[in-house]
């Protein structure tokens, strides 16, 4: 049996390689024989360098730069050939925010913007940029100073803004003798394809898990909405309503307005990285999964892109996850079973992040025992 094993990380708990390493610990349990093919993958955001660092001869430069709480953060990025892959997360990600200082109003993506300006000055034409995993809700405005804009207030002073001050913008120009960015190629690889605005959008999507409390949403929604008029009218083109806009706080629409970023779906451009579609081919069984599956896996995630790659391959596939928020009967297309391992297993979900591995190698092996 060939069992193509392809999952995302399980966030707090297993790197999508540790979880490939553990689900295929627990094939082998029951299937001694099976051939097992294991493909980290990502949807864009964190991780997704570690997966291109395995694919291709790119050197890894680290700097310094200015993390989301505006203090110094160390930050890396990959550059070969012209082209650079940066992950957004390694600048402005939740990782560098301890949960007590989590607010999206006050984060800030300028350490992204001065990761941009370091490729640029290596001499990179191509820079691919991956959205996700932030802790801002800044729209790019930070990213957009680091590389030369700059926002002026109605009282007339430069600021680089944030979350909870975007409204304020009333001006938007650029610095003389600023790197002209017209001549390099902007990709922005996100992880979903939410707009900037509205329900579905960067803040009431998003903010709550960067840190911010239910009655903050309206403002912070004020401030993007603003933000967007003032952008859109600089820049000549209202980018708010674009798929993938909201990714990382707004990152999204930031790259499409001050970079001209074409924007790709985050997982289907590493499943073609990784040449998946040729390795699902010879697959009988695909088993993905991630941290939590839920209505947020429909926009773009991993599990949702494997599995439209299994039904345009005809091949049955299974996720796995931690723990399950979507209605009973209601699955990702193309994939035949969603397995949660708090269901499976009568565990709490705390449970199963702290022991992710142990949990995920016997909740495989018991499901091929039962279903195989």
């Amino acid at each position: 049996m060939n069992i193509l094993v392809c999952p995302d990380k399980f966030k707090d708990s297993l790197s999508a390689s540790e979880a490939v390493a553990a689900i295929r610990e627990g094939i082998l349990r029951v299937l001694p024989d099976a051939i097992v093919t294991g493909q980290p993958l990502a949807d864009g955001g964190e991780g997704s360098l570690q997966i291109l660092q395995q694919l291709l001869p790119l050197k890894e430069h680290r700097l310094e730069v200015t993390g989301p709480l505006r203090r110094p953060v160390s930050a890396r990025y990959l550059m070969g050939a012209g082209k650079a892959y940066i992950e957004s997360a390694e600048a402005c990600g939740l990782q560098h925010v301890p949960r007590h200082r989590r607010d999206p109003g006050f984060t800030t993506t300028i350490g992204v913007g001065q990761l941009i300006e370091d490729a640029l000055a290596r001499g990179a034409t191509e820079i691919n940029l991956f959205l996700g995993g932030s802790a801002t809700n800044d729209g790019g405005a930070g990213m957009a100073a680091a590389l030369g804009y700059t926002f002026r207030s109605d009282r007339g002073n430069d600021f680089v803004p944030s979350g909870n001050s975007l409204r304020y913008v009333t001006r938007i120009g650029r610095e003389a003798g600023s790197t002209d960015l017209r001549s390099v190629t902007f990709r922005a690889v996100c992880d979903v394809n939410n707009p900037l605005l509205g329900p579905a959008g960067a803040t009431y999507t998003y903010a709550t898990q960067k840190g911010a409390q239910p009655e903050d949403l309206p403002t912070l929604e004020a401030h993007q909405k603003a933000w967007a008029a003032v952008v859109s009218d600089a820049c000549g083109m209202d980018h708010s309503s674009t798929p993938g806009a909201g990714a990382a706080g707004g990152l999204g629409y930031g790259a499409l307005s001050f970079l001209n970023a074409e924007i790709v779906s985050g997982t289907d451009w590493l499943i073609e990285a990784v040449g998946l579609r040729q390795l699902a081919a010879t697959a009988d069984l695909i088993i993905t999964g991630e941290g939590q599956i839920d209505e947020q896996t429909l926009s773009g995630k991993v599990v949702a892109g494997v599995g439209r790659l299994a039904y345009d391959s005809k091949t049955k596939a299974w996720a796995i996850c931690s723990s399950s928020r979507l209605p009973n009967g209601v699955n990702p297309v193309g994939i035949e079973r969603v397995i949660s391992l708090v269901e499976a297993n009568t565990i709490s979900p705390e449970e199963s992040i702290n022991n992710g591995k142990y949990w995920l190698t016997k909740t495989i092996a018991d499901q091929l025992r039962q279903f195989a």
